[in-house]
């Protein structure tokens, strides 16, 4: 099959080859998808550049994505509840070989039917933010209706994920983002958008019930500020120093709970949120669909910064 390889570790977008590798081969419990789209997440830029080498050491050549939507064409003896020629969406554990490809071999149970109402290359853009915003505002800091979630960079991926997510189950949404983003964040339903290189959102907000942060440093460090007594901030993990330096401290002094989140499987999210799409109720948000022989460019786009939402790679 054809994919594209990442042939080592490397600030250069030459480390991405697109060329032939041997067909996967799926285990017991395993799925084999003829993929038809994947997703580009900045998760893949960090593995591409070695910043995650020491939780995921690849050995050479390794094929990246996590995300990706297709059609089931091989099922292993010990799966049940998917059958050949479904239309599936989920999302691949980063050291196995992964959704750059016309093919992946991924464990069942991250596996899903898609939203019958979207096309594969919009279900390919959901996976990893959709699973990442869940767990962090639903599992972990148990948003309620009616609280007030702070956001920032709501105009990414996990950002236009996590607020969209959070106005479906009852929330009101403020989210930071740059100005030409305004428009976009508001139409994805926060009610309070903040320009953050002209506006100071610590003179803006107050009696903040949760934060999201995707970004970390001195924002993270400011965000206490709005917060209410009893709050809660979920921060993307990062081992920033800065942050690490003054989260003790700071917890303390505003009566906060920090929870942090990791980047994990979790199949059943994807359940709970097909009747969502299905309804209406949320919306993908694909800004720009690239062949996957083209997969440098996405890469390049996101070592830049400033993304908007998601960008999918067409496979078929």
């Amino acid at each position: 099959m054809k994919a594209v390889t990442l042939d080592r570790y490397g600030h250069d977008l030459e480390t991405l080859v697109w060329r032939e590798v041997p067909d996967p081969q799926p285990g017991p419990t395993d799925v084999l998808v003829d993929v038809h789209a994947a997703g580009f997440n900045p998760f893949d830029a960090k593995l591409r550049k070695g910043y995650l080498q020491r939780f995921y050491p690849f050995a050479f050549p390794h094929v990246l994505g996590n995300d990706f939507a297709g059609v089931v064409a091989a099922k292993g003896p010990a799966v049940w509840g998917l059958e050949v020629g479904d239309r599936v969406y989920g999302m691949q554990q980063a050291m196995r070989w992964g959704s750059y490809a016309e093919q992946i071999a991924v464990d069942a149970a991250n596996v899903r039917r898609m939203p019958a109402n979207l096309s594969f290359e919009a279900a390919a853009s959901l996976p990893m933010v959709y699973e990442t915003a869940w767990v962090g505002i639903v599992d972990l800091a148990l948003i309620r209706s009616g609280e007030l979630l702070l956001v920032h960079a709501g105009a990414g991926g996990v950002g236009s994920a996590t607020v969209q997510l959070a106005r479906a189950l009852g929330a009101h949404v403020a989210a930071t983002c740059s100005a030409d983003a305004i428009d976009f964040v508001r139409g994805l339903g926060a009610s309070v958008v903040i320009d953050y290189k002209n506006q100071d959102f610590t003179k803006m907000l107050a009696n903040v019930d949760l934060v999201f942060d995707c970004i970390g440093g001195q924002t993270n460090l400011n965000s206490y500020q709005v917060m209410r007594k009893g709050g809660r901030i979920v921060v993307v993990l990062r081992e920033d120093k800065l942050e690490l330096e003054h989260t003790a401290r700071l917890c303390a002094e505003h009566e906060v709970t920090r929870h942090e989140l990791a980047f994990d499987q979790r199949g059943d999210v994807l359940d709970y949120i097909r009747p969502l799409f299905e309804q209406n109720r949320l919306r993908p948000v694909v800004t720009n669909i690239l062949p996957l022989e083209d997969a440098r460019e996405a890469h390049r786009a996101s070592d830049l910064g400033g993304a908007r939402g998601k960008v999918v790679f067409k496979v078929r």
